[in-house]
């Protein structure tokens, strides 16, 4: 039996981390009214962020393209055809109906090909959060992991795969509805940056804020190591982006100085960039279960 497994383009997966039993269902967005489809059309990410940044209002910003049923149900139909079965690591369906869409399409393709299995699990993540419980699913594959084994473990480790995220531009998040024009204004002059995490029901919260970049990234890398795992210094932890490199250097050389040893950078895409806009960056790993992040 042949096993693949599948998610989004929120999943945010750096080339590195390509594998071909690995595949991802692209996602479209808009940029000033031309559309790209992700797969062979598609910006680069200083094009992508530098229109975020220059977005006037929520109209002006690009737009993401949800995958539809249609969509998901030619992606997932071109393997079972070839004899796969497919696990399904999906987007947060708390942050979009995408996964909706993705159950519509397996209860289909499930009458199509009854010989065949195809499991859509809700991954109550986004971003490379999404990612790192795919990343486990196929190393869990590679043990020789049965199929069915393969869903229990994910669903089992799900809620111990993190995303913190330090937000640069609070005039960003006014333009997409969550921040009030005050709260922009005033956190812009005192250089006040948000800091949101993944909470355990799947949802983007807010639950910390820093004066200065600085201190930012200082709390994020101590809230970091408050609930990371920290028995085995080769877990892969990412360190992501949107279009800030100087300080995801700086947040990865701080982590290998913890003693971890696989630390990876990975580019925060048009999808989820185009919600937490330029200059974000967030760090992915696996800890203590969510519910205890914030107690």
């Amino acid at each position: 039996m042949s096993i693949l497994i599948t998610t989004e383009a929120t999943a945010d997966i750096p080339e590195s981390l390509f594998r071909d039993d690995l595949k991802i269902i692209p996602m479209g967005y808009t940029v000033n009214g031309i559309g790209y489809d992700g797969d062979t059309e598609k910006l680069s990410n200083k094009d992508f962020y530098n229109a975020v940044a220059q977005a006037k209002s929520k109209e002006d910003l690009p737009q993401t393209t949800m995958v539809t049923s249609f969509t998901a149900t030619e992606f997932f139909d071109k393997y079972l055809s070839q004899g796969y079965d497919i696990i399904h690591i999906g987007f947060s369906s708390k942050l979009s109906g995408t996964l909706d869409q993705l159950n519509m399409a397996a209860k289909e393709l499930k009458e199509k090909y009854p010989e065949r299995k195809l499991t859509v699990i809700d991954s109550l993540s986004a971003s490379f959060v999404e990612g790192l419980v795919a990343y486990y699913a196929c190393h869990k594959k590679d043990e020789g992991a049965s199929y069915e084994e393969i869903v229990d473990y994910v669903e089992s480790i799900k809620q111990n795969a993190y995303g913190i995220f330090v937000i640069d531009d609070l005039n960003h998040l006014c333009r997409t509805g969550r921040a009030t024009k005050n709260e922009a204004f005033l956190g812009t002059l005192l250089q006040i940056k948000p800091m949101l995490y993944i909470s355990e029901t799947g949802t983007l919260e807010p639950y910390k804020k820093a004066m200065s970049t600085k201190k930012a990234l200082k709390t994020m890398l101590e809230d970091f190591k408050n609930v990371a795992f920290d028995k085995d210094k080769n877990l892969l932890i990412a360190v992501g982006c949107a279009d800030n490199e100087p300080d995801r250097a700086l947040v990865i050389d701080s982590i290998k100085a913890m003693g971890y040893t696989n630390v990876i950078p990975y580019d925060v895409g048009p999808v989820v960039g185009t919600h937490v806009g330029k200059g974000m960056v967030s760090i992915i790993f696996m800890g203590k279960e969510r519910s205890s992040f914030i107690k």
